[in-house]
């Protein structure tokens, strides 16, 4: 024992046994024994920790655990790491299905397919020189007829014009128009269309471009071949009556009624030769198709009707917003537009009338809302 402890010991000695004499002062109550008693027995334990050492925790419990745990094989204990790896990986794909899959989705925001435009305008004509006329006015009818242009709000007639310029007819959405050319071939033009033609046809050629729809009745003339021009299509005939359907941003196409025709897709040096009841169409990428068709369905606009056989939903919507001049908003799943009817309805009714029909099918479901159509 160290020298320092000895005076420790005797005070613990005398605290055991009262009689004995340590060193120094003895407390005289009973307060300030028990606080010395509590000093001396913290003393001793800090003297005792002292004597021995601390004892190996990890060392004792590797003992014990070599003593009482059995040890496994440790082939089972892969077998297990294995198996949990499989199970957190099908845990994952899990997740990744409910991500992807299963997890609800916000409802999709409606897609305007259609937009109405803001015509202040009717049936215009334009000449070469920058002069426009609006065909409904009674003064423009006036001023045409100066010049053997007899027109009205719904025909025009170029048999008696002897001046030679470049014109061009605009019909907006929600109109058509009757025109007659020089050499008495009658056009029918569709909405939204316009038609480019010589006021007089001279040379070997009658040639006019067209943008949009229009249904052709060509006066026969062996010695000058009547070509139409679009954006995707060359229509090159003698005499005939076929209908041009080629709108911006959609399929091209060429129906033949009667006669026969020639048509060049775009660039193509490759002619397709139509006969009565067929029908050519040149979809944007390029890609021909040739095929027989009722051409009954394809030409039933000109005489005042909307005639749509096995038509797509989509086709049958623009077909409405073309003539109405209104915006189609599309509140449902997209696929919905590829749909076939058939639809027949009379233009001259109005869109709610065209709409109920429609809805009247019962495979689909359409509201009208101010100046816009919602497909639900």
């Amino acid at each position: 024992m160290d020298k320092e402890d000895k005076p420790i010991n005797d005070w613990l000695d005398w605290l055991h046994d009262p009689d004995g004499q340590p060193e120094g002062d003895v407390p005289q109550d009973d307060e300030a024994r028990r606080e010395l008693r509590r000093q001396m027995e913290d003393c001793n334990l800090v003297f005792a920790r002292r004597s021995n050492p601390v004892p190996d925790v990890d060392q004792a419990w590797n003992a014990f655990r070599e003593k009482h745990v059995p040890q496994r094989p440790r082939r089972r204990l892969r077998a297990w790491a294995m198996w949990g790896g499989w199970v957190g990986m099908a845990a994952c794909v899990a997740l990744l299905v409910w991500l992807q899959v299963l997890r609800p989705e916000s409802a999709p925001e409606p897609v305007m397919m259609f937009t109405a435009m803001q015509e202040s305008r009717g049936v215009t004509l334009s000449a070469g020189d920058g002069a426009v006329w609006e065909l409904d006015d009674h003064q423009a009818g006036q001023a045409l007829q100066q010049q053997g242009i007899r027109a009205d709000a719904r025909v025009a007639d170029y048999r008696r014009v002897e001046q030679v310029e470049t014109q061009t007819l605009t019909v907006p959405r929600g109109k058509d128009y009757h025109l007659v050319l020089s050499d008495g071939t009658e056009v029918w033009i569709n909405a939204e269309s316009r038609l480019s033609y010589p006021s007089r046809f001279t040379g070997n050629e009658r040639t006019v471009k067209l943008e949009g729809e229009a249904y052709f009745k060509v006066a026969r003339d062996a010695g000058r071949p009547f070509t139409v021009q679009t954006g995707a299509l060359s229509t090159r005939v003698l005499g005939t009556e076929f209908n041009l359907c080629a709108y911006a941003d959609a399929a091209a196409s060429v129906t033949l009624v009667s006669g026969r025709v020639a048509v060049k897709a775009g660039g193509s040096p490759e002619e397709y030769s139509l006969s009565p009841g067929q029908e050519l169409t040149v979809e944007p990428d390029g890609k021909a198709t040739l095929e027989n068709v009722d051409t009954y369905a394809r030409t039933q606009w000109k005489e005042g009707f909307f005639y749509f056989d096995h038509a797509s939903l989509k086709e049958i919507l623009c077909g409405l917003g073309r003539w109405y001049n209104v915006d189609i908003e599309l509140d449902c799943d997209p696929a919905l537009l590829d749909y076939h009817l058939h639809y027949v309805a009379d233009r001259r009714g109005t869109l709610s009338e065209a709409l109920e029909k429609l809805n009247g099918l019962k495979r689909v479901s359409l509201k009208l809302e101010g100046n816009r159509i919602v497909l639900e």
